[in-house]
């Protein structure tokens, strides 16, 4: 049976979508399921979740290191390569993904919020310590836990993609900038994308 992912490309579906085609693996994407369907992969109702041969998974950062495992790439064989991917999967959730979705929302007036362009300019500051850390992180290297992409890059360039959404200048950040360009123009990110 083939993997199942369940959600829409907009969301953070994405993420699992672009791990997908990095491994090369057959699945089959369910964008638009049914709530009732939905419902029975996770009771949250919330995507994206996956069906990979019965074990049903949701969390988009632990469905990505779940499949680096199980297909044995783009996650580092030492265990504190390992540790690293853990720390900047853990760095983006809690550092920039709640702020960057709410200028994300605060922008463009959606998901049920008026436009606020006070809340947009306090979010992109709240975020320029993140981007500081993250900038100086890629000061001399081209990914972030060793010389290759990994499902750390993958995992915090999705986030990050929603800078562009936001049309937040990272001109600032001119290191982070140019990650984000090389992970973004992958040819397994521009196919998750369709």
């Amino acid at each position: 049976m083939a993997l199942k992912i369940y959600g829409p490309v907009q969301t953070r579906t994405y993420r699992t979508l672009w791990m997908a085609e990095e491994l090369g693996i057959d699945y089959e994407h369910i964008a638009d399921a049914t709530p009732e369907a939905l419902v029975a992969v996770n009771p949250m109702a919330q995507v994206p979740a996956i069906d990979d041969d019965g074990l049903i998974l949701t969390e988009s950062m632990a469905i990505n290191l779940y499949l680096a495992r199980k297909h044995g790439k783009l996650m580092p064989s030492s265990a504190d390569e390992q540790a690293q991917t853990l720390r900047w999967c853990f760095w983006v959730m809690t550092a920039v993904e709640g702020t960057l979705l709410d200028v994300l929302k605060r922008q463009h007036g959606i998901m049920g919020f008026e436009k606020d362009p006070d809340a947009v300019a306090a979010g992109i500051e709240t975020l320029q310590r993140p981007l500081r850390v993250l900038n100086g992180h890629l000061a001399d290297r081209d990914y972030l836990v060793n010389q290759d992409f990994t499902v750390a890059d993958l995992n915090v360039a999705s986030v990050l993609s929603w800078s562009r959404m936001a049309r937040i200048d990272l001109s600032g950040h001119g290191n982070v900038d140019e990650w984000l360009g090389r992970c973004l123009e992958r040819d397994a990110a521009v196919r998750a994308r369709g």
